[in-house]
C-alpha cells in the first residue's frame, strides 16, 4: 500500500504536469518521460500566456477609474503586471530549457533514496516530522489557493458581477514551479539526513567495520551528489528564485500599504471590495509560502555544517580524509550567487518593504494637501 508521503509526492508531480512544468511521471519506482505531456506542456503554456494577457487587459479596463484616483495604485498595478509576465516567462523558460536537468535530479533522488533504504539508513524521527509538516503545509497552501479562487468566483456570481478577470492559471503555474523547487530541496534534505544516519552508524559503531574506508568513500560520493544537486537547483531555478524574491517584496509592500490605507487612513477606493480581494489573492499566499521557503532554505544551508559537527572530534585517518573531501564546500541556496536565501534575507526584505510602505504612505498623504 502506498504511503501518504508518497501519495503527496505523486500528487504534486501530476500537479506540475497539469500546469505544464514537467513532462515525467513515476511508474514502478522509476521516472518515465511522456510525449503526450510534452505536447500538452506547449499547448498549456501558450494558452496561459493568451489568457494572462486577456486577464491583464480586462483588469486594467475594469479598474481604470481606481487608477485615475491614485497614481500609486496605478504604479502598483503596472508593477504587478510586469512581475506576472516575468514570473511566467521564468517558469516557461525553466520548463522548456531545463526539463532534462529537472528529470535527472528527480531520478537521482529516487536512486539515492533506494540505496539508502537498502542499507538501512533512516531519517531521524524529529527530522521526518519536520519534513512531513512542510509537505502538509505546502498541500494546505495549494488548497488555500483553490478555495480563494472558488470563493471569489462564487461571490462575484452572487453579486451579479461578471468581471472576467481571473489570474487562476498563471498563479497556479507559478505556484507549481516554486513547489517543484521546494520539493527538490526538501528531498535533498531528506536524503542528506538518511546519509548522515549512515555516517553515524559507520563512525560510531564500537566495532569498526573492516571495510570502513570503502563505506566512507561510498557515503562521500553520495554526499557529493547532493552537494552538486544543490548547486544544480540554484542554477536551474535561478530566474524563478529571482522572480520569487521580487514578488515577495512586492506582496509585502502591497499588503502593508493596503493595511495602512484601510485601517489607518482614508482613500477613495477603500469601498471597492474587488480591489481588496485582488490584493488578498495575489499577496497572501505568496507571503505564506515565503515563510516555508525560508525555513527550508535555512535548513538546507546548514546541512554541511551539521554533518561536520557529527565527525568533529574523530581524528582517525579515515575521518581526516572524509573531512577533507567536504572542506571548502557548501549547500547554500542562492540567487545568482549574490543573495543567499536564509533568515538574514528575510530581514533585508522586511526592511525594504517597511521603507517602501512609509514612502508610499508619505506620497499619498502629501498629494492630499
Amino acid at each position: 500500500m502506498i504511503s501518504p508521503r508518497r501519495a503527496l509526492q505523486f500528487g504534486f508531480i501530476w500537479f506540475c504536469n497539469l500546469n505544464g512544468i514537467t513532462t515525467c511521471y513515476i511508474s514502478s519506482g522509476r521516472l518515465r518521460q511522456s510525449q503526450f505531456l510534452s505536447c500538452y506542456r506547449i499547448i498549456h503554456n501558450l494558452l496561459v500566456i493568451i489568457l494572462t494577457i486577456k486577464f491583464l487587459m480586462d483588469f486594467w479596463h475594469f479598474s481604470a477609474d481606481s487608477f485615475e484616483e491614485s497614481p500609486l495604485v496605478r504604479l502598483a498595478a503596472i508593477t504587478y503586471f510586469g512581475l506576472v509576465f516575468l514570473s511566467l516567462i521564468s517558469c516557461m523558460g525553466c520548463a522548456h530549457r531545463r526539463q532534462d536537468r529537472i528529470c535527472k535530479m528527480i531520478q537521482k533522488l529516487l536512486e539515492l533514496e533506494g540505496i539508502s533504504k537498502s542499507r538501512g539508513y533512516r531519517v531521524p524521527k524529529s527530522k521526518k516530522r519536520f519534513l512531513n509538516f512542510l509537505m502538509v503545509t505546502l498541500t494546505c497552501l495549494l488548497i488555500l489557493r483553490l478555495v480563494i479562487h472558488a470563493a471569489l468566483n462564487v461571490s462575484r456570481f452572487l453579486r451579479g458581477n461578471h468581471n472576467p478577470c481571473n489570474c487562476f492559471l498563471s498563479e497556479c503555474m507559478i505556484f507549481a514551479t516554486n513547489s517543484l523547487a521546494f520539493g527538490l530541496m526538501l528531498e535533498i534534505c531528506r536524503n542528506w539526513w538518511r546519509l548522515q544516519s549512515g555516517l553515524e552508524i559507520v563512525i560510531l559503531d564500537p566495532k569498526p567495520f573492516p571495510d570502513q574506508l570503502c563505506r566512507l568513500r561510498k557515503l562521500q560520493t553520495m554526499f557529493q551528489t547532493l552537494i552538486n544537486m544543490t548547486d544544480e537547483v540554484c542554477f536551474v531555478f535561478r530566474f524563478v528564485f529571482l522572480c520569487y524574491l521580487m514578488r515577495n517584496v512586492w506582496s509585502g509592500i502591497r499588503v502593508g500599504y493596503m493595511f495602512v490605507r484601510v485601517f489607518l487612513g482614508h482613500s477613495a477606493i477603500e469601498s471597492e471590495l474587488q480591489y481588496m480581494q485582488m490584493v488578498f489573492v495575489t499577496c497572501i499566499q505568496p507571503l505564506l509560502f515565503s515563510l516555508m521557503m525560508n525555513t527550508l532554505t535555512h535548513t538546507a544551508n546548514s546541512l554541511l555544517e551539521t554533518t561536520k559537527e557529527v565527525i568533529r572530534g574523530l581524528y582517525s585517518r579515515d575521518m581526516e580524509w572524509f573531512s577533507l573531501q567536504l572542506a571548502e564546500q557548501n549547500t547554500y541556496v542562492h540567487i545568482f550567487g549574490t543573495y543567499r536565501m536564509n533568515r538574514s534575507l528575510v530581514f533585508d526584505g522586511c526592511s525594504v518593504i517597511l521603507l517602501h510602505v512609509i514612502y508610499m504612505v508619505q506620497c499619498e498623504y502629501s498629494s492630499m494637501f
